[in-house]
């Protein structure tokens, strides 16, 4: 492609814009696929409850797009149903009659396995 002298800056930007929307777009999928696998990693290690209504905790689990432009995209990852028991099964919680309920971790650790997979397809997103 030939670009004259007064028109190099505007080829330039025109590059860089595109390239921009490019690594733009990757990442966006990048995230959609990272908060999927989030999602399925903290179903997995969900505990689940005997009795009753076994089973009802983890399958409440849910991602929901937040909020998405042309150059942004987050999600959201909660339980809509079983809200009130994520921080107490997460951290553990004290007992009626005095005691401990030992915490059993299954959002950090896909949290954080989320961010580690986040950061790798980003780099991998802007080195192509």
């Amino acid at each position: 492609m030939k670009v004259k002298a007064d028109q190099l800056a505007d080829a330039v930007m025109d590059e860089l814009l595109a390239y921009s929307q490019e690594v733009t777009d990757e990442l966006k999928e990048a995230v959609t696929e990272v908060t999927e696998q989030c999602l399925a990693d903290i179903k997995q290690k969900a505990p689940v409850r005997k009795g009753k209504k076994s089973g009802a905790y983890k399958r409440g689990w849910k991602a929901k797009k937040a909020f998405e432009s042309k150059e942004d995209i987050r999600f959201v990852i909660h339980n809509p149903k079983e809200y009130r028991l994520a921080h107490l099964l997460e951290f553990g919680h004290a007992k009626v009659n005095g005691g401990r309920v030992p915490g059993f971790a299954h959002i950090l650790p896909a949290e954080q396995k989320a961010a580690v997979a986040l950061e790798n397809k980003a780099k991998v997103a802007v080195k192509k």
